[in-house]
C-alpha cells in the first residue's frame, strides 16, 4: 500500500530484516513505548498535509516566523538537530542512533501537543496550519527511515 517502501523493500532486503529486528527489540526493551504515542499522533495529523515523505530538512519547509508559541521553536530545532543524526542512522545502518535521538526529542513533541504552550495543528490560518503540519511531517519523515509509524501495532 506504499510504493515507496515497497521500492525500498525491493532493493535492501537486508535492510528490511535488520529492521524488522530491531523494531522487535525496541519492542521487547520498552523503547518503542517510549516513543510510540508522540511518533503515530504526528504520522497520523502530518497525513492531513502534503510534505513530501523524503523531505528530512525542515529550513526549506517550515517558516519559523509563523511560530505563535515557544513548543514550535523548540519542535522545529530539534528536528534541526535530528537532520544529521538521521543521515547517519541511514547510511551506517545504525538505527540505534535514530531511536535514541527520537526518544530525546518526545518530551519536545509532547510539549507541542499537550500543556500550556501546546499549539492547535489545524489553525485557522492555513500558512500557520500548513507550517505545523509540516514539522510533524518531517518528524514523520524522520521515523519512517526505521519504519512507517503508522502501520505499526503497539503492541
Amino acid at each position: 500500500n506504499d510504493p515507496e517502501y515497497t521500492q525500498r523493500a525491493l532493493q535492501d532486503l537486508l535492510d528490511v530484516r535488520d529492521r524488522a529486528q530491531f523494531l522487535q527489540q525496541i519492542r521487547n526493551n520498552g523503547t518503542l513505548e517510549a516513543i510510540y504515542e508522540t511518533v503515530n499522533r504526528s504520522t497520523r495529523l502530518a497525513a492531513q498535509g502534503d510534505l513530501d515523505t523524503q523531505q528530512l530538512d525542515p529550513t526549506t519547509v517550515v517558516r519559523p516566523k509563523l511560530f505563535e508559541k515557544p513548543s514550535e521553536k523548540a519542535f522545529y530545532d530539534s528536528i534541526v538537530n535530528l537532520v544529521p543524526t538521521t543521515q547517519a542512522s541511514q547510511e551506517q545502518r545504525n538505527y540505534q542512533l535514530l531511536i535514541d535521538a527520537l526518544v530525546k526529542i518526545t518530551p519536545t513533541v509532547s510539549t507541542f501537543f499537550d500543556g500550556t504552550e501546546s499549539v492547535l495543528v489545524m489553525d485557522e490560518n492555513p500558512e500557520i496550519k500548513q507550517n505545523r503540519l509540516n514539522l510533524l511531517g518531517l518528524l514523520r519523515n524522520h521515523a519512517r527511515v526505521l519504519a512507517d509509524f503508522g502501520a505499526i501495532v503497539k503492541s
